[in-house]
């Protein structure tokens, strides 16, 4: 009885940083990244750090909020964030947002005391200006955050998605 060949396979990868919970997250960080040299700028960094980001859409009742992030945990040597971006809103307002929100897990990567919701909040209490809400409910932008959000929207405006070799099949 023979012995079957060995195959060379592609070593274990691990799942990328940045991961859309929903179909419709999925679809529209693709679209983003096809879209924006920004945001693929954005995901190769956070490819690099230890923090991991989940993203997906969410209702924000009574609000002109576009989106957010929050602190999830820290396990293990990772940083785990989650974006959510407000249902309803245009396709261009979604990538602006995404966009804005990435900026904000880069700002966040780069700064290993960010454990916990208190130390993101010193933090963003730091860098970031106050935008709304009382303890603990704040809310803080940065001018970076909000440059990022205008130029990935513009990008995506400006730039056709890129076609893949399939979309030409006859």
């Amino acid at each position: 009885m023979g012995t079957a060949p060995a195959y060379a396979e592609d070593p274990w990868r691990p799942p990328p940083h940045v991961r859309p919970q929903t179909a419709d997250a999925r679809t529209l960080v693709a679209d983003a990244t096809a879209r924006s040299p920004a945001v693929r700028a954005m995901l190769d960094r956070l490819e690099g750090s230890d923090v991991i980001v989940y993203i997906r859409h969410r209702m924000f009742v009574g609000s002109e909020l576009q989106g957010w992030i929050g602190m999830l945990s820290a396990v293990a040597g990772r940083r785990y964030l989650v974006i959510e971006l407000a249902c309803g809103r245009s396709w261009a307002d979604q990538i602006g947002t995404l966009g804005h929100e990435l900026h904000h897990a880069i700002e966040i990567a780069g700064e290993p005391s960010i454990v916990d919701a208190q130390s993101l909040a010193a933090y963003y209490e730091r860098i970031g200006e106050r935008t709304g809400g009382l303890a603990p409910s704040r809310t803080y932008e940065t001018a970076g955050a909000r440059r990022t959000g205008l130029q990935v929207r513009r990008e995506a405006l400006m730039k056709p998605a890129r076609v893949d070799d399939e979309h030409d099949k006859k």
